[in-house]
């Protein structure tokens, strides 16, 4: 028959069986932020497998020891804290608040249990004072989890999960007040059978919480499949275009008999040219999409200088807007900062820029600006251009949707580098909007959380 002790045991060795389980799905083809999400959750179970080995070896359960009674309770609190930052990780919406109240409950948890033990409170009052805590560490990331959570079969189970535990800590925080005999090892039917349904629960949110993880790799799967079709059909349909008008000029210009003088040669070079940095310009955002669909860009944000971005940006786009005589000016002072990665920045400005001066007319004008607030800076590309419809705006972002309006000297585009700002801008935490109306231009801004 199992006494408490044997169910420690059996806590001890589902915790540690299921922390080198969630390590092994770790190592396998997940994407670096599951691998997160698992590092976190694995972490969590290794600290509540020797809180219960702790628990289990104990051999003096009558006097009051103070070491033995904060390592592992500390170790239990700390492993129910790292659960519920890992089932944050697992709402795509949570917020920055949300991880910053589980951090000031765990502190209070913590200086609350330690304070019982300094001022020796009796046993059945730390039983229910560590339940509650433990209920205090779950409650919120459950409630999120259940109401942001909805359509996923998965995630109802593994919420309702907590929710019986949470249910049986409910009991447990107002058992030992009527029962005041109440102990960790007290050997009773009430005892025995809450330790069993947390055994049961944790075995349950551990299987569970991996194939959450297994059914959202799916999701991507699928997702980069469809998406790998819409690679492949950019590739043919644009990159077919600009080489056929390469080969057709060059082929032009190594004939014997093509009676050219100095001027047409020279509009044929340009036309070359011009269709060569097209081309290499549509294969740079492609490849980087690339990228970005199979987690191999490196995101490391830093404090930036706005100016040293954007005065890169503009330079890097003169000539496209001499061409067109159009105006690209920026609003931005020198002294503004912000904290996002360099490359994915300057990535976002020269895709934005670029449409803008693609459809904008001649003589036409862009300005760059931005606004600091509290928690974000708003950044703003405004062009007075030929502006979007409604229908389109609705568009933009969707990569199975191909947008091949031509800019006003006829250029061409294919969407993808607004696709790669969204994707780049939501990395950082921000929104990208647009606002537009036909024959007066458009304004797209994007914003980036403040040391996000």
């Amino acid at each position: 028959m199992l006494d408490i002790r044997n169910i420690m045991g059996l806590l001890f060795w589902g915790n540690f069986a299921l922390a080198v389980l969630i390590f092994t799905f770790r190592f396998t083809n997940f994407s670096k932020d599951n691998k997160t999400h698992l590092l976190v959750f694995g972490c969590s179970k290794i600290f509540q497998s020797f809180a219960w080995l702790a628990f289990f070896l104990r051999t003096d359960t009558v006097s009051f020891n103070p070491v033995n009674i904060i390592i592992p309770n500390t170790l239990i609190f700390g492993s129910y804290y790292l659960e519920s930052i890992a089932m944050l990780m697992m709402v795509k919406d949570s917020s920055k608040k949300a991880y910053q109240t589980q951090s000031v409950f765990f502190a209070v948890v913590l200086l609350s249990f330690y304070y019982s033990v300094w001022i020796e409170s009796p046993a059945y009052v730390r039983v229910a004072l560590a339940s509650l805590s433990i209920f205090l560490l779950l409650i919120l990331p459950t409630l999120r989890f259940l109401t942001a959570t909805r359509s996923s079969l998965f995630k109802k189970i593994l919420g309702f999960n907590y929710i019986i535990l949470l249910v049986a800590l409910i009991f447990r925080i107002i058992y030992p007040l009527f029962k005041t005999s109440t102990t960790l090892y007290s050997v009773d039917p009430a005892q025995k059978i809450i330790f069993l349904i947390v055994f049961i629960m944790m075995i349950i949110s551990g299987v569970g919480y991996l194939l959450l993880l297994q059914e959202e790799k799916e999701i991507q799967i699928k997702k980069l499949l469809n998406d790998k079709n819409t690679f492949f059909s950019i590739i043919a349909h644009d990159l077919k275009g600009p080489f056929n008008g390469i080969i057709g000029l060059s082929e032009l210009l190594l004939e014997d008999n093509n009676h050219l003088d100095n001027k047409e040669t020279n509009e044929f070079i340009q036309l070359i040219h011009q269709s060569s940095k097209d081309t290499y310009s549509l294969l740079e955002n492609l490849l980087t999409w690339a990228q970005s669909q199979t987690g191999n860009i490196e995101f490391s944000p830093k404090e930036l200088e706005i100016t040293a971005i954007t005065n890169k940006t503009i330079n890097l786009l003169a000539n496209v807007a001499k061409n067109k005589n159009i105006t690209v000016q920026s609003e931005i002072e020198k002294e503004h900062s912000v904290y996002a990665d360099k490359n994915m920045l300057e990535t976002i400005f020269r895709n934005l820029v670029s449409n803008a001066i693609k459809f904008t007319p001649v003589n036409g004008e862009v300005v760059l600006s931005m606004t600091k607030e509290s928690k974000q800076t708003v950044f703003s590309i405004k062009d007075n251009g030929i502006g979007i419809s409604a229908e389109k705006v609705a568009e933009l972002f969707i990569i199975n949707h191909r947008h091949s309006t031509l800019g006003t000297d006829d250029e061409t585009g294919t969407g993808l580098g607004l696709m790669l700002c969204k994707e780049f801008i939501e990395k950082h935490g921000g929104v990208l909007s647009v606002e537009s109306e036909i024959g007066k231009g458009s304004t797209f801004k994007f914003t980036i959380p403040n040391r996000f």
